[in-house]
């Protein structure tokens, strides 16, 4: 359960602190003429949002295993919770990392130094 968590409730944190950082990046990018550090920013943020994800999924997977291995005599059983959280850090996490993918695209189009 301790891997379902970070996906839960950091992704989107890193998704927020991604914005932030390239809008305070821009200046410093536009004045050295150097664009690079506003890929790399997004690209560093999108790695770890992607690695939250990839860990709340194997979350996912052995708690289907241990759900699957003990018969379900209750709907509201531990092994279920279990696996409820870890799906819904999938899915913050799958969240997350579109919103930073589609954050990054317009850079790739649009230059820092156009006003």
């Amino acid at each position: 359960m301790r891997a379902s968590w970070p996906a839960l409730l950091v992704a989107p944190m890193l998704a927020l602190s991604e914005q932030s950082v390239v809008y305070a990046l821009v200046m410093p990018a536009c004045e050295r003429q150097m664009g690079a550090w506003l890929h790399a920013v997004p690209a560093g943020f999108l790695a770890a949002t992607l690695l939250l994800t990839a860990m709340a999924w194997r979350q996912a997977h052995l708690f289907r295993r241990e759900g699957a291995a003990q018969p379900h005599a209750d709907a509201d059983t531990v092994a279920s919770r279990r696996y409820f959280v870890a799906w819904m850090g999938v899915g913050s996490g799958a969240l997350s990392a579109l919103a930073i993918v589609a954050m990054w695209l317009p850079q790739w189009v649009l230059s820092p130094c156009s006003a």
